[in-house]
């Protein structure tokens, strides 16, 4: 039975394809124009039969993609030969394409970019050989190659397309920020590809919102395995039958996985608006189950191995400011939350604020316990927070009402990014609210600057400037601070499910029904402790709190809400400037 090939002007059996046809069908198939052009990259053609965990990866040609990968596994090159691809059938058409740093770029567009365009005639053809380093043009289209280290990367060009490489060396900030260059663009195509870093973060976040498609191996399962995420269960290294082998099996169903590449992607969040894939070296033709296993007997860096070998999101447990299990062991089902206007002990509030909403916490203490009495997320687009003409009010409003329906007797409010709307809240309580400032490098947990004059360090600009009622937070001894309390066990919390309202979803960007305690749960699991070295020689340094994922805004709010409790213990622990 003969097998024929359809193109739009002929047809043609396979025995008689030469490649001017392969040419001529891959206009629209990209994997297809990579073979048919014979595109190299480091001397090598680029082929499938060692690399089947990258075929469905170039297959997909949609406008938004996303692989989060172990290292070496050819992201940049796919990332490259993709736009380069797309320009050429996109005549007078702009890329960019983004990385951490400047010496990347400059290694990445001579070491790769050149030799990758010199392989691919339809490209070499058109491209100018007088191009730099940072622009390459393809005909009438444009490729950059850029850093995020400068703003004019960042806000200068408009692009047709943006694609990032290892962007957990990036600032997401500085991704959002030039993510603007398509926004006029009637294409708007955009390609993520890194190693992974911290869960929740950078490029795990992108691929925990995408289709979260992960390489499965055939075992004897029914759905196969995927081996990264049974590491080292799936790694056999002490079979006495073979004991100088070490290889992998499925620790279900005991099936030895010879070749990991034998099997395919599975969709574990399928109708995503966007395909995000993930890949580790265990399914490299290159790099040997033995070698991974022995980088694991000998790593003194357990995240950097997950990171680069397994491709997966790690934090060691004692970085972490709280685990989601202690903060279950703090929850008393017996005590219930705090109604209005039934306040009967000394309450203390904590808000964090942004723009057009503020989070707020609300504690109070009993029997030497700090408890945990309110949780509210305001939000000036819920419905719920509007007047009965639909009108838009401040989340300020909100915030007076609450200070009278729990009798606040102190409350510690973020005093950016609305210094207006945060001053006149705090002119209408004198002396019960403070508006509160981070410091970086303060030893101090916190500075109350209402009982001695201003210290110049930590004067603010603007309205603020005379304005007596403000406290400066150390940023890590604070949020230090208020991490060993939960860890003592110093806080009692109500149900967190008896508590809901409607919110914003950080993931659909829709309003639904949550627990917002569960959401404040959550943001302090995503404060993650470092060490940042600020000088190689002495290995001197700070230790600083980094988000594992999104701002973690109740986090905070419960921070100064914490420091707000301290101030109204009769004898507080904390310094006044």
């Amino acid at each position: 039975m003969s097998v024929e090939i359809h193109t739009p002007t002929k047809i043609i059996k396979p025995e008689d394809v030469t490649m001017d046809d392969l040419r001529y069908m891959s206009k629209d198939s990209f994997p297809l124009w990579c073979l048919a052009n014979g595109a190299e990259v480091d001397n090598n053609p680029v082929e499938f039969e060692n690399h089947r965990y990258l075929l469905p990866v170039y297959a997909d040609q949609s406008d938004e993609v996303v692989l989060a990968k172990a290292a070496q596994l050819g992201a940049t090159v796919w990332m490259m030969l993709r736009i380069l691809w797309w320009l050429h059938a996109h005549q007078g058409r702009k890329a960019g394409l983004y990385m951490p740093n400047k010496e990347l770029v400059d290694n990445t567009s001579a070491d790769r970019l050149t030799p990758l365009i010199q392989s691919v005639p339809p490209i070499s053809e058109i491209a100018d050989i007088n191009d730099k380093l940072g622009l390459r043009k393809i005909g009438k289209s444009s490729f950059y190659l850029l850093h995020l280290g400068g703003k004019s990367a960042k806000d200068s060009v408009p692009l047709d397309y943006v694609s990032f490489d290892e962007i957990r060396l990036c600032n997401d900030k500085d991704i959002d920020q030039t993510m603007e260059r398509i926004a006029h663009s009637p294409y708007k195509m955009k390609l993520f590809a890194s190693t992974t870093g911290l869960p929740g973060s950078n490029i795990d976040m992108r691929f925990q919102y995408g289709t979260q498609h992960m390489w499965m191996a055939k075992c004897g399962c029914p759905d196969g395995v995927n081996l990264p995420r049974c590491f080292p269960d799936c790694v056999v290294a002490d079979d006495p039958r073979r004991p100088k082998e070490v290889y992998l099996r499925c620790p279900k169903c005991k099936y030895e996985i010879k070749n990991p590449q034998n099997g395919g992607y599975a969709p574990h969040n399928p109708g995503a608006d966007y395909n995000s894939y993930h890949v580790s070296q265990l399914t490299s033709r290159f790099i040997t189950t033995k070698e991974i296993w022995n980088f694991w007997k000998r790593t003194t860096n357990k995240a950097e191995f997950y990171n680069a070998k397994l491709g997966l999101p790690y934090v060691d447990a004692e970085n972490m400011g709280v685990s989601m299990d202690q903060l279950k062991s703090l929850i008393n089902t017996d005590l219930p939350w705090a109604e209005p206007n039934k306040a009967k002990t000394r309450t203390a509030m904590g808000v964090d604020q942004g723009a057009g909403y503020v989070m707020v916490t609300i504690c109070d203490i009993a029997n030497n316990k700090k408890r945990l009495r309110h949780v509210e997320i305001v939000e000036q687009h819920n419905k719920a927070y509007r007047g009965p003409e639909g009108e838009i009010y401040s989340p300020f409003d909100r915030l007076a009402e609450i200070m009278k329906e729990f009798s606040v007797d102190l409350a510690v409010v973020d005093a950016m990014p609305n210094v207006n709307d945060a001053l006149k809240f705090a002119s209408a309580f004198p002396g019960r609210v403070f508006l509160a400032y981070y410091a970086k490098d303060a030893k101090e947990v916190v500075q109350w600057n209402d009982r001695k004059k201003y210290k110049e360090t930590v004067r603010k600009a603007g309205p603020l400037l005379k304005f007596k009622w403000t406290a400066v937070l150390g940023r890590f001894t604070s949020l230090d601070y208020m991490f060993g309390e939960l860890k003592a066990g110093e806080y009692e919390i109500p149900d967190p499910d008896r508590l809901r309202q409607m919110a914003l979803d950080e993931k659909t960007n829709q309003f639904v029904p949550c627990a917002p305690t569960r959401r404040l749960f959550d943001h302090l699991t995503r404060l993650v402790k470092r060490f940042h070295e600020t000088n190689e020689e002495t290995g001197d340094g700070r230790w600083e709190w980094i988000y594992s994922g999104g701002d973690p805004h109740l986090a905070h709010s419960l921070n100064y809400c914490n420091v707000a409790l301290e101030r109204l213990k009769r004898r507080t622990i904390f310094t006044f400037a």
